[in-house]
């Protein structure tokens, strides 16, 4: 059997230890939308409370006091109705809750909110560092506007671009004409050039006519005279 130190003198390569990589590792991954912020988390826990808080409410004696004689004649068996009861009914509240927030898209539309939120409040505080705090006004509160300015506010945006979608359609309508009125304008010229010639041929034709007619009349003449 070979010993250790023939193993060492043989001339097999050892295995070398493999090489780290010493390259930065990569940054962690942004947060995906879907993930819940503060305020889908504090709803999902405002929920997950009350849900608990009812299913509290529904305790084993206020259940059996529905069913007394089954409660008396078959405590073990109501107490475990009561508990599959209690569970299904968690289960299919937590289910069809979270089937609202995934149909509604309420986690996204809360973080988009979130983030609306953020960027408000890091915009006043750069306000307020580049201008003198007591030159700056704070916002108005929206309940304490008037409906008018309400629904201003909100049409505003939804007029805007009706206006704008109807003068551009103005401003093709009106290329549109200016184009017609060329095309029309280049027709009349051809129509008047038309015409012109035609003028011209019927008067050459007057004109051949009368020669033709002023030689007949000669020749007529000059053979009266001959006889």
């Amino acid at each position: 059997m070979p010993s250790t130190g023939d193993n060492q003198s043989n001339g097999d390569p050892q295995p070398q230890p493999p090489i780290t990589s010493r390259s930065p590792s990569p940054a962690p991954p942004a947060p995906l939308a879907s993930a819940p912020g503060p305020r889908a988390t504090a709803l999902q826990k405002i929920f997950n409370d009350a849900l608990q808080h009812t299913l509290d409410t529904c305790s084993y004696k206020n259940f059996s006091g529905c069913f007394p004689t089954a409660a008396k004649y078959a405590g073990a068996s109501m107490e475990a109705l009561w508990r599959d009861f209690i569970e299904r009914l968690g289960g299919v509240c937590r289910q069809e809750f979270d089937a609202v927030l995934s149909q509604r898209h309420v986690v996204p539309s809360l973080n988009d909110l979130d983030r609306l939120i953020a960027d408000a409040k890091k915009r006043r505080e750069k306000a307020l560092e580049q201008s003198d705090q007591d030159s700056v006004q704070p916002p108005i509160p929206p309940h304490t506007l008037s409906p008018d300015t309400l629904l201003q506010t909100h049409l505003t945006p939804f007029l805007d671009t009706a206006q704008h979608d109807l003068k551009k359609n103005l401003v093709e309508t009106q290329d549109q004409n200016t184009a017609l009125i060329q095309e029309i304008e280049g027709q009349r010229k051809e129509i008047d050039a038309l015409m012109r010639g035609v003028e011209t041929v019927v008067r050459d034709l007057e004109g051949s006519v009368v020669a033709l007619n002023s030689e007949s009349g000669f020749d007529e003449m000059s053979r009266i005279e001959t006889i």
